[in-house]
């Protein structure tokens, strides 16, 4: 049975029923499955270039229908869309239309001044095999490390690669109905941002998703050197029917963003339709955001006319979002559900799963900038550990946010101390208490002449076994050990602030917060 996380009886008519909740949880899994499908389809599916007009290694082009390599072995291509790099070390690899390479050894790809390490126009990319590739690219530059315009990135089997560049060291644009898609498969993918540059981001699809499965891990730095903007992984559908959609299943990642001056954001999703945030089946997610900042996220989920949505099911999520303590009391959230809509929710489900969570000015916060009411479950056995009694309060700007115990809303969410700034969820894990054993009962009295008894006898009620949830357990990693992290201080400001920062107008942040099996009604 599904468990409150406030001890305040719930107002029917401003709540989200056991069903509602249900069929609106199960509507953002087949939501984020189906855009994982479509993305996989999309992957698998031949594109109309069905090979590589040309490609170029080193400097020097060769045209589709050529057999094509080096004497030495360490590279080669068969005229159409096959590449094999077995102990590459030279300049950058591009090619026009689908290119599949095949990764054998240790591989460099270092770009030179004018593209990317690896790069590829009109067509997919796919990068696999056993070996190891290093792609990089110089950070003054401001090129990528592996490029795909107007396709999709696949990268899978045992193969590891090391990205670095300046900024979107991965980067993958599609034209706004298909492509722009990055899929990671089973492979250890190493992708560092860093330079001093207006924008610092690691792994970025514009008009695309961004999916992490089959027993991937995959590690995200974002370091900014004092530049305005750093994020760690970006999905956009700003100006797109496609994209979007985070999705992290059964699978490790570590995403950071760090020593920005205006803004740092771990994941950051955009849209102008829905977004979505989906950590699932076993994920192990670690994320960092750290500076004295104007924007400082861990999560970001913002939709303008659609539904944001972040889901965390059977897995570990862990957000280092500033110190936990309110220090800037600004835009400063560990997760942050955010929709402009008049209709779409903005909503946050946590099933079953541990989540530990800091940000500055609230942990898990959710607003709707329209007339739909954000809503946040946690459900499946979770409870709220920390803060003990945690409870879901309103705030003035149609939001909700875990609080201490209470029920008057919330003027301001930025300066009020009955918001938590550190909240741990435990996946039920506590043992509950054995029942209190029953008394036994005493024999009936032997019936006496003059149908008396012997002696006064009371009468015996059982005792009901008692059950209490454990609220100071903490909250255990799902599938590796915690891991320690520094205090992180930070400030903030508002979000029209960050939009402007990164190219996007007219964004305004209304107080608000999050709500746990609850929803609120207009």
């Amino acid at each position: 049975m599904r468990k409150q996380i406030h001890d305040n009886p719930i107002d029917h008519g401003r709540a989200c029923s056991l069903s509602h909740g249900t069929w609106r949880r199960v509507g953002a899994k087949l939501a984020c499955a189906g855009a994982c499908v479509l993305m996989a389809g999309q992957l698998l599916l031949p594109s109309v270039a069905l090979a590589a007009d040309w490609v170029n290694v080193g400097g020097t082009q060769y045209n589709k229908g050529a057999v094509a390599g080096d004497e030495a072995g360490t590279w080669s291509w068969d005229g159409a869309d096959d590449m094999k790099l077995n102990g590459y070390d030279g300049a950058g690899i591009s090619a026009q239309g689908n290119l599949n390479i095949g990764v054998t050894g240790a591989n460099t790809v270092t770009a030179d001044s004018l593209q990317s390490a690896i790069e590829v126009k009109d067509g997919n990319l796919a990068i696999t095999g056993e070996g190891t590739l290093n792609a990089t690219a110089e950070p003054q530059k401001s090129r990528s490390a592996v490029k795909v315009e107007c396709g999709s990135l696949a990268i899978s089997g045992d193969v590891t690669l090391n990205a670095t560049a300046g900024t979107d060291t991965i980067a993958v644009s599609g034209d706004g109905k298909a492509g722009g898609d990055a899929d990671i498969r089973g492979a250890n993918v190493n992708v560092t941002a860093t330079n001093k540059v207006p924008h610092t981001i690691g792994i970025h699809t514009r008009a695309g998703n961004i999916t992490i499965n089959e027993g991937a891990d995959v590690h995200v730095e974002a370091e900014a050197n004092g530049g305005l903007n750093a994020v760690a992984v970006y999905a956009e559908n700003i100006s797109s029917e496609h994209g979007g959609c985070i999705a992290v299943d059964n699978a490790k990642l570590d995403a950071a963003a760090r020593n920005a001056n205006m803004l740092s954001v771990a994941l950051y999703s955009f849209g102008g339709k829905d977004t979505y945030l989906s950590i699932t089946n076993g994920a192990d997610v670690t994320l960092v955001a750290s500076d004295s900042v104007e924007v400082l996220d861990g999560v970001w989920m913002r939709a303008q006319d659609g539904v944001s949505r972040v889901l965390v099911e059977n897995s570990s999520l862990t957000v280092r979002c500033g110190d936990g303590t309110g220090h800037s009391r600004k835009h400063g959230y560990g997760i942050y559900s955010q929709s402009g809509s008049q209709s779409a929710i903005p909503r946050i489900d946590i099933i079953n799963s541990n989540v530990e969570v800091s940000g500055n000015a609230a942990a898990i916060y959710a607003v709707n900038q329209g007339d739909a009411a954000p809503c946040l479950s946690i459900d499946g056995g979770s409870v709220v550990a920390t803060p003990a009694g945690g409870t879901v309060r309103e705030t003035t700007g149609n939001g909700l946010v875990i609080g201490v115990p209470g029920s008057s809303v919330i003027q301001d969410i930025r300066t009020s101390d009955e918001v938590a700034r550190s909240v741990v969820i435990s996946s039920g894990d506590a043992v509950e208490p054995e029942p209190t054993p029953q008394p036994e009962p005493t024999p009936a009295p032997t019936p006496q002449p003059g149908g008396g008894s012997g002696t006064a006898v009371p009468s015996v009620t059982p005792t009901q076994a008692s059950f209490t949830a454990a609220a100071s357990k903490p909250a255990a990693k799902a599938t590796a050990a915690q891991k320690s992290v520094g205090t992180l201080a930070a400030t903030g400001d508002n979000a029209a602030t960050a939009a402007a920062a990164l190219g996007i107008a007219g964004a305004t942040v209304a107080a608000a917060g999050i709500a746990a099996t609850k929803c609120r009604k207009r």
